[in-house]
C-alpha cells in the first residue's frame, strides 16, 4: 500500500534563491520564473554559473512580527 503523503502546513512557502559557486545567496524570489528571469537579467553579462535553487520559508508568528518591526 503506498503511503500517504503529508499535507504541507499553510504557513510554509516555497522560495527560490540564486546561489554562485561558492553557494552564496545573491537573491530570492517567489516563484522559479522570477529567478530565471533574474538570472537572465542581470548576471548573464558574467562568466561565473548560477542557480536556482527551492528552498521551504516557514511563515510563522513570529516571523511575521519581526518583518512588521523591520519594516
Amino acid at each position: 500500500m503506498p503511503k500517504k503523503k503529508d499535507k504541507i502546513p499553510e504557513n510554509f512557502r516555497t522560495i527560490y534563491i540564486i546561489t554562485n559557486a561558492d553557494k552564496t545567496i545573491l537573491s530570492a524570489f517567489s516563484s522559479e520564473e522570477e529567478a530565471k528571469k533574474e538570472i537572465d537579467f542581470k548576471y548573464s553579462i558574467l562568466p561565473e554559473k548560477f542557480n536556482i535553487q527551492p528552498c521551504c520559508l516557514n511563515i510563522d508568528k513570529s516571523f511575521a512580527e519581526e518583518i512588521k518591526k523591520r519594516f
